[in-house]
């Protein structure tokens, strides 16, 4: 059985300007001001720019899929599982 990945690194030059629908026309766009530094630190996105139409826009660099939330899910709930487990024993065995 493979390994699942949660998510999954695209890039987003191969796809479609969502201006003008073509293919192979987004490249990576500096950053012009605070605001566009700060999303492209802190979260997944980054500036593109179509070669064709000018469109400017900020695309993911990572997709989430069906298979790859359902991963999520499931780890979170073993961290609430395990941490109820841990407080549970903590508090049963462990008298202050």
């Amino acid at each position: 059985m493979p390994a699942s990945r949660v998510f999954i690194l695209r890039n987003p030059q191969f796809g479609t300007c969502p201006e003008c629908k073509k293919t192979g026309t987004l490249h990576r766009s500096r950053s012009r001001n605070m605001f566009e530094q700060i999303v492209r630190g802190t979260t997944f996105m980054k500036p593109y720019r179509c070669k064709e139409c000018g469109w400017r826009g900020f695309r993911s660099t990572f997709i989430i899929t069906r298979k790859s939330a359902r991963n999520i899910v499931f780890y979170i709930m073993l961290i609430a599982i395990t941490a109820f487990v841990a407080r549970y024993i903590l508090s049963r065995f462990v008298s202050v």
